[in-house]
């Protein structure tokens, strides 16, 4: 198991490679595993990007995200506002009849409804990449358009964790109460427990996932 050092080092030697990040103000820390990220980036989406490039690494057992968000120049909240909902109005992936966008201070909060998962994504997605973006706030809530069984969404979620071979959760229990899934274990890196959030998000009829699976560091 690396050591909280190496896996600063490792990082902090990522992100210098990564050109998709300017890692120039990024600052580092690691205490059990546990990675902290402050400093500045230009964008909303270098900032979710470091945090991703950082839970690929070996040792990391969580990310706190305190990176602040810094544009270049500013834009007036109306302007960004109107950016965003025309980006999800294009956007063939997004059915944006309940969507809502709000922004103050260059923050973007979202709420509403869309009926899966992968639309709450692009959602999200259409909003940091709109320019003058500091943060954003996903309120939306997954409503699917049909209705399942919690006891078919459970057997659905085992099958899809217990059938994907890049992911091994000791210990698995999986609950479901009205559409929302609880995944409890525990596995070996960061990136297996994003995986199995995806993994149950895919499933129909989920309306929310709740990720308790820890993060073991294996010797």
């Amino acid at each position: 198991m690396p050591t909280d050092q190496e896996i600063k080092s490792d990082i902090q030697d990522t992100l210098t490679w990564d050109i998709r990040v300017n890692n120039q103000d990024i600052i580092v820390d690691v205490t059990d595993g546990v990675v902290t990220l402050i400093g500045t980036v230009d964008t909303y989406d270098q900032k979710l990007e470091a945090a991703q490039i950082s839970g690929r690494i070996k040792g990391v057992v969580d990310i706190i995200n305190d990176i602040v968000v810094k544009p270049v120049s500013a834009r007036p909240d109306l302007e960004i506002q109107n950016d965003v909902g025309t980006a999800i109005r294009r956007d063939v992936r997004i059915n944006a009849e309940d969507v809502i966008v709000n922004v103050n201070s260059a923050v973007v909060t979202l709420s509403g409804s869309v009926p899966t998962i992968a639309q709450k994504n692009a959602v999200e997605s259409d909003a940091w990449l709109t320019p003058g973006v500091t943060d954003v706030i996903d309120n939306i809530v997954v409503a699917p358009p049909f209705a399942r069984t919690d006891h078919e969404i459970k057997d659905n979620v085992l099958a899809r964790l217990l059938g994907n071979t890049s992911i091994h959760i000791r210990h698995l229990n999986v609950d479901v109460i009205n559409g929302v899934v609880y995944i409890r274990g525990s596995v070996s890196d960061y990136t297996q427990k994003w995986i199995a959030s995806d993994d149950a998000w895919r499933v129909p009829g989920v309306k929310n996932v709740v990720n308790e699976l820890a993060v073991e560091r294996v010797a």
